[in-house]
């Protein structure tokens, strides 16, 4: 992190930033660049992959846009305020936002606010949703509150580092990446976590069992696959019903899938309609990261995205976080480069998801056969 003087950093124009409100997994904030961008915080192995990410495995990952700094400070009103300085070639294969949609996605945000004693809150009634929020369980909300968390939580941080230091703002370095929901007009978004393995081979001695642990309480080790987070939109409310990543280490295999049923339910119906292309594009995505020999995508997610508008049919599945994804050596010998072959762990949890959504399916058919031939006899 660096610390920089306000005139050293207004040489270039800043693009205000907001908090990216679709974002239900994860461990650090992310905020929309414009509509169909978003920023992530730059780590280093996630930077490197994705400069040098295989022609066959980008359909399926957000597409990479560059990078940005990042600059954070309180205005005279304490509010929160958040602009990226764009490098000169982040954008070049992408169009830039104008001000009329950067204003308008800045109106809609949930601002946070310092107060004089260093409280951080949120500035309107979209923060509700977030005071309501029990860690593990459900909740109905206008917005996730898993996004307005971390947003608090950061500020919370910066606000510390900032106090006693007038005219100072702080800076980090920020990936662009494609917003993956920007198409959706409602978002259904499940964010899984894939693979039996979740740790990385740099990982300490202490998170590497941290993360062993988590797998071995969770359907991570039983089915290569845990929910870490979900929304769902419910069309009889106009709300969502969000899971966070606590609620989805608990469950056992049979509530897995019972959420995976979940995911489907908008309130007034289950849109079973968009299963057969996500399972498509799933084991489309199987038969690439099969051929993919020296690749291990620890810790990684995938994103399955519906549209909860039921005027549309749109899905999207898409792989993300890859700060811990491994590219072996060009060894053949499994004793010396334990990273040979196909991701196995990762293949494993997506022929369970695969499994389990193509049972959703068949039973839907079995029912609506059955309601078929009652109605018939009727």
């Amino acid at each position: 992190m660096v610390r920089m003087n306000d005139c050293e950093c207004s040489q270039t124009p800043l693009i205000q930033l907001s908090p990216f409100i679709h974002q239900v997994g994860g461990h650090s904030s992310m905020f929309q660049y414009d509509k169909n961008t978003v920023c992530k915080l730059l780590a280093p192995a996630e930077y490197d992959f994705y400069q040098s990410i295989p022609d066959m495995l980008k359909p399926f990952a957000p597409e990479f846009r560059g990078c940005v700094t990042v600059q954070y400070y309180e205005d005279e009103l304490g509010y929160i305020k958040l602009f990226a300085r764009p490098q000169t070639n982040s954008l070049e294969n992408h169009p830039s936002s104008n001000e009329q949609e950067q204003s308008s996605i800045a109106d809609k945000s949930v601002q946070l606010r310092c107060s004089k004693d260093g409280h951080v809150d949120y500035s309107n009634s979209l923060g509700i949703d977030t005071v309501k929020y029990e860690k593990g369980k459900p909740s109905m909300v206008l917005i996730n509150p898993w996004s307005l968390q971390l947003c608090k939580k950061q500020a919370e941080k910066l606000h510390r580092q900032l106090i006693g230091d007038e005219n100072v703002t702080i800076t980090q370095k920020y990936i662009l990446l494609e917003n993956v929901t920007a198409r959706f007009h409602k978002p259904c978004i499940l964010d899984l976590k894939m693979g039996k393995r979740q740790y990385a081979d740099v990982d300490s001695d202490k998170k590497r069992q941290s993360k062993i642990q988590k797998c071995e309480l969770s359907t991570s080790s039983k089915l290569g696959v845990r929910l870490c987070g979900m929304q769902v939109y419910q069309a009889d409310s106009d709300r969502y019903i969000f899971t966070d990543k606590y609620r989805g280490r608990m469950l056992t295999v049979e509530e897995f899938h019972s959420s995976l049923r979940q995911y489907f339910d908008n309130g007034s119906t289950q849109r079973f309609d968009v299963l057969p292309e996500i399972i498509k594009r799933l084991e489309s995505l199987y038969v690439t990261i099969n051929s993919l020999l020296k690749y291990r995508f620890y810790s990684g997610s995938l994103l399955i995205v519906y549209d909860g508008s039921l005027q549309s049919n749109l899905i999207d599945v898409r792989m993300i976080d890859f700060a811990n994804t491994i590219l072996g050596t060009v060894t053949n010998d499994e004793v010396s480069n334990p990273h040979v072959g196909p991701d196995k762990g990762y293949l494993y949890g997506l022929d369970c998801l695969i499994s389990s959504f193509r049972g959703i399916l068949k039973d839907d058919e079995h029912k609506r056969e059955m309601i078929s031939i009652d109605d018939f006899e009727k």
